[in-house]
């Protein structure tokens, strides 16, 4: 009973410790589902955000391109609409100057008939036929010269609107440049900046990643350090207990042992006393044997003698067998006994010798696990880092990939763009020279003083130097033109204060500057852009012109 008992205590010692062990890897793995679980999702929810950000720049894009398209065609619609009312304002004003130079004819044939008559009326030497004649050859002269002037005016206005117009063309082609160059500039902004703040996102999300794995890493490492603590306490324990029912089995013993050390030494005193017994019967019987010979051997009168010697003798002997009885038996007893005490005392010894063997074999076997732990735990986390510095490397590759391909497409998109307005522009003043056009009067370039009112050309130049010198209300874009603060539209009139003649002192229309558009036009087939960031202009119209006398002589 008491080996079953034993039994069943070591058997449900080891079941449940077999059920914690289990216990154990469930938690563990159940925490490790849980963490996962946990990972997936937080990855799920950062794509989502990248995907959901990375749609909206998508759209803020497509928008701002619809956007720039509505403004280049409102754009082409207002400089059609500024053209003609360019052109129109030209024409109203030329009408009005040969209304005006027509009647300045007629007052000035007035006179000159009326001075005519007064110079014939003085001269009476004249006959009258010959007055008559030399008065219509004279009338004749001077209609004549008057035609002549009328013709040279009309030609002269044609020649003019013809060169305002192209020169309004020309500014409107280099505005239409700029705002291309404004919006694609505002595009590529745009572009960079949506790039910047989705590698901004992507590094967020990796610290975000590098954080939670961290920290997961570190809860299961805590949770494993744990369980085995738990785990090796909970060997300990029964490893003390094993001890303790070991010693208390083995003092159970001993105390048996010496319960049943009576019965045992009885039984050997008993077989002492027949040992002795057995002893007395044979010495009497050798007695016996010895009286009866002597007996035979001695004469009958010496019979008493021999038998009182033998008694005597007999006596003695049994006196010393009693003695060595005595002394066997209690020579046995103390035997016994001390045996009994060292055999235990021995036991004892053995005992302690190797349950603290096996305490020491669990302590060592509990250390090396322990060091095990720790160098996994040590190796997970240096893997960890690993994966993680591998992972930012090749998010920052990725990002100075994108970052250069984005700067390729962008200077791409400016050469392109700067490579096709130089075609368009240098088409046009191919067109013009075709057309018999000057592309230096086309490109409002200084002239002489003596220019400035004398041929539309001279015009033009004054206009130039005028625009030229407006640095106090234009402000330099960092490539294309400068955008004109202020200044009435190019059709915009201001009346002479002068007499008679409807010559301007002003110079004619205005415009925006076109040689560093043509510098940086000429210069983009052999590289070297620089690029910087450009705001379009407020007015449309403020970017062709700030105003001006339309005049010519």
């Amino acid at each position: 009973m008491q080996e079953h008992e034993q039994d069943s205590e070591l058997r449900e010692q080891m079941s449940g410790y077999k059920r914690m062990r289990r216990q154990h890897q469930k938690h563990l793995m159940g925490l490790e589902n849980k963490l996962k679980a946990e990972m997936d999702e937080h990855r799920l929810r950062l794509d989502k955000e990248l995907e959901s950000q990375r749609n909206s720049f998508a759209q803020e894009i497509e928008k701002l391109v619809k956007r720039h398209q509505a403004a280049m065609e409102k754009d082409a619609k207002t400089f059609n609409n500024d053209e003609k009312k360019f052109q129109q304002h030209i024409q109203v004003q030329q009408k009005k100057e040969l209304s005006s130079f027509l009647e300045s004819q007629k007052r000035e044939y007035k006179l000159r008939k009326e001075r005519l008559k007064e110079e014939l009326s003085e001269n009476q030497s004249t006959p009258k036929k010959g007055k008559q004649e030399w008065l219509s050859k004279q009338k004749e002269n001077i209609q004549h010269f008057q035609a002549e002037e009328e013709a040279n005016l009309l030609r002269r206005q044609r020649q003019y609107l013809e060169l305002e117009c192209r020169r309004f063309k020309r500014r409107i082609l280099i505005a239409r440049h700029d705002v291309e160059q404004d919006l694609t500039r505002e595009e590529l902004n745009k572009r960079q900046t949506q790039k910047d703040l989705e590698h901004a996102t992507l590094l967020r999300h990796h610290e975000s990643m590098q954080e939670l794995e961290f920290r997961h890493l570190g809860t299961i490492q805590k949770m494993r350090a744990e369980l085995i603590r738990t785990q090796h306490q909970t060997e300990l324990t029964n490893q003390l207990e094993y001890n303790k029912r070991r010693e208390r089995e083995l003092r159970r013993k001993h105390v048996m042992e010496v319960r049943q050390q009576p019965k045992s030494l009885k039984s050997k005193e008993l077989q002492i006393k027949k040992q002795f017994q057995d002893t007395c019967k044979i010495q009497t019987r050798q007695f016996k044997a010895l009286r009866n010979h002597l007996l035979e051997s001695t004469p009958k009168a010496d019979h008493k003698a021999v038998l009182k010697r033998l008694k005597e003798e007999q006596t003695r002997k049994l006196a010393i067998l009693a003695e060595q009885y005595d002394h066997s038996n209690n020579h046995m007893l103390s035997t016994q006994a001390l045996r009994l005490d060292e055999a235990q005392e021995g036991e004892c010894q053995v005992l302690r010798q190797q349950l603290h063997q096996e305490l020491e074999l669990l302590n060592a076997y509990q250390s090396k696990i322990k060091m095990q732990t720790d160098a996994q735990h040590d190796r997970e986390r240096k893997d960890l880092e690993q994966r993680v510095s591998l992972r930012r490397a090749l998010l920052e590759h990725k990002i100075e990939e994108e970052m250069l391909s984005l700067q390729n497409e962008r200077v791409e998109r400016i050469r392109s763009l700067l490579e096709r307005q130089a075609r368009e522009m240098e088409a046009f003043d191919s067109e013009s020279m075709r057309l018999g056009f000057n592309n230096m009067v086309l490109s409002n370039v200084p002239g002489s003083g003596s220019d400035a009112h004398g041929s539309p050309g001279g015009s033009g130049a004054s206009l130039h130097g005028h625009s030229h010198h407006q640095g106090g209300s234009s402000s330099q874009q960092p490539w294309g033109h400068p955008v004109l603060a202020g200044g009435p539209p190019p059709w915009s009139l201001h009346q002479p204060s002068g007499g008679g003649s409807q010559r301007g002192s002003g110079g004619g229309v205005g415009g925006v500057r076109n040689s560093p558009q043509v510098m940086r036009r000429a210069s983009t087939s052999g590289g070297g852009r620089s690029e910087q960031g450009m705001s379009r202009s407020a007015s449309i119209t403020s970017q062709i012109s700030n105003g001006s006398h339309l005049s010519y002589t």
